[in-house]
């Protein structure tokens, strides 16, 4: 399955966006960002907006919400690397970070459209 490269590296800078101007709001507010609770926070946000995106796409298969998940996940590290990483240097040594890429890559999982709905699983002959 192909994926659509616009939809691809477009969500993924919209993804990006979302979480840094979320992010910019907790710094304005001076709500701490190094606690347990707002990595959580951020997170579950980046998987909420993971899981509406790939609404969007509608993938078809684990290979292609796989593909969107990796695009998406290159796109928000490359912009990291280029713009966020001047204002938290140490952002790329954060478990929460990885997780919340990891997330970006599997979630899109779960829009996957479900094919065994109409004629159920296939099932290997053991003999």
């Amino acid at each position: 399955m192909k994926i659509d490269w616009k939809k691809g590296v477009g969500f993924g800078a919209l993804l990006w966006v979302v979480v840094f101007i979320f992010v910019c709001i907790f710094v304005a507010y001076k709500v701490p960002t190094d606690v347990l609770w707002s990595h959580i926070v951020f997170v579950i946000l980046t998987a909420v907006v993971v899981y509406i995106l790939a609404g969007f796409v509608k993938p078809t298969s684990i290979k292609e919400a796989l593909k969107y998940g990796i695009t998406w996940a290159v796109v928000g590290i490359i912009l990291d690397l280029l713009i966020s990483r001047m204002f938290a240097p140490g952002m790329f040594a954060s478990l929460y970070y990885w997780i919340s890429y990891a997330l970006v890559v599997l979630v899109p999982l779960l829009r996957v459209k479900k094919a065994f709905g109409q004629t159920g699983p296939t099932t290997v002959d053991p003999a």
